[in-house]
């Protein structure tokens, strides 16, 4: 009897391999592995994920496999194909009644449209929900631009900022609350927008340079550019917000795209399953920062961080953190003004003040053991005014 058991568990996981080979000759090549990756990570749940994938069809595969090959790992064990494929062909729906939807390139949409996930929220169907309540709002709207902010003014009639716990909330919690932090009122935009086929990212600075505290934004795409406005806060046009003023003065803004991106906007940083891109040449002038980091002897150090920091809430807090190559460089682009380089190797450790120019390209040298932060008084100076550059 144990070896007919045997027998018989043996086969049904061949059948299975073959099965999960059958779906995977469905993926394109340059995404099969991704897709392996999720397929393995979602344990029990993959018979949802493969369902959704042979269910989709053959001219949409590509956006499919996409879509699981990026998608979160909790989503991954969890999400249900019958859920997943709903929202999935709501999207295409939303695409084909917007007259803005089709003019959208495909790369767009498959990064800024399709996810339902826009920052750190629960998967939720919020298309079902939200696509009649959008097609209702912009009934009158002929363009993106003027669809992007007529989505606005619905999400402001129905949410405000109050602070709440630090975990996000999703997209139904928002509605039924009616209010949250920044990064929340950001969670509810998109998903609207996104509902509405309209391309959306978040967007943030980890901590203002000039002031204390942080934000979270959301940039919309409209006709090739990118363009910002304060979620849930209803403005006349796009380009104008509250914090204007604050992030033409950030020391550096960043901005989240669903799975690896294919841009001309510099990378900030590749992760397995998103792309941070850094924005900041969007809102403000820019200075091309070059680090080197030397030891005690000025030997280059690699393979080791370097913590770009502003003075925010009493503290030396970090913006960015860069890796040293092996001639122990890293660089980044940044806002205009005074921050702080430090970084640690072996118990040495050291800290450099330095300055970043509009339109210029400023080199910083970090010695272990040698750059200290001087003793008495720091004055850190920032631009009164810039003009934004695009």
């Amino acid at each position: 009897m144990r070896y007919v058991l045997v027998v018989a568990l043996v086969f049904a996981g061949a059948v299975l391999s073959q099965q999960s080979e059958n779906v995977l000759s469905l993926v394109p090549d340059d995404l099969r592995d991704a897709v392996k990756v999720t397929l393995v990570v979602a344990g029990e749940n993959r018979a949802e994920l493969e369902r959704f994938l042979k269910a989709v069809k053959e001219e949409r595969r590509r956006a499919a496999s996409f879509l699981v090959a990026f998608m979160p790992e909790s989503m991954a064990a969890s999400v249900r194909c019958d859920d997943l494929l709903s929202e999935f062909r709501l999207a295409y729906e939303a695409r084909e009644f917007f007259p803005w939807g089709k003019k959208i390139p495909e790369e767009v949409f498959m990064q800024y449209v399709l996810p339902n996930i826009s920052a750190q929220e629960p998967f939720e169907k919020f298309r079902a929900y939200l696509l009649p309540r959008m097609k209702e709002a912009l009934a009158g709207c002929k363009t993106l631009e003027e669809a992007a902010l007529e989505v606005n003014r619905w999400c402001g009639a129905h949410f405000r900022f109050k602070p709440t716990q630090r975990r996000d909330q999703g997209v139904f919690e928002n509605l039924k609350r009616g209010y949250g932090r920044c990064e929340e009122m950001s969670i509810l935009y998109m998903a609207a927008a996104r509902a509405a086929c309209i391309p959306a990212r978040h967007v943030w600075t980890p901590y203002w340079a000039n002031m204390d505290n942080n934000h979270a934004w959301v940039e919309v795409w409209i006709d090739g550019h990118w363009k910002y406005l304060g979620a849930c806060e209803p403005a006349d046009r796009l380009n104008k917000a509250w914090f204007t003023g604050p992030a033409r003065r950030a020391a550096l803004v960043l901005a989240l795209a669903y799975g690896k991106l294919k841009t001309n906007e510099e990378v900030y940083r590749y992760l397995p399953k998103c792309t941070i891109v850094n924005t900041t040449k969007w809102y403000s002038k820019t200075c091309d920062t070059h680090f080197r980091l030397l030891d005690r002897e000025g030997n280059p150090i690699k393979d080791k961080d370097i913590f770009v920091c502003v003075f925010n809430f009493g503290a030396l807090l970090p913006i960015a953190r860069l890796r040293t190559d092996k001639e122990g460089r890293a660089r980044i682009t940044l806002g205009i003004g005074e921050f702080f380089a430090t970084s640690s190797n072996d118990g040495d450790f050291a800290v450099k003040k330095f300055k970043t120019e509009p339109d210029k390209k400023v080199e910083v040298t970090i010695r272990m053991g040698r750059d200290y932060l001087p003793q008495g008084h720091i004055w850190l100076r920032y631009p009164s005014k810039f003009e934004r550059t695009k």
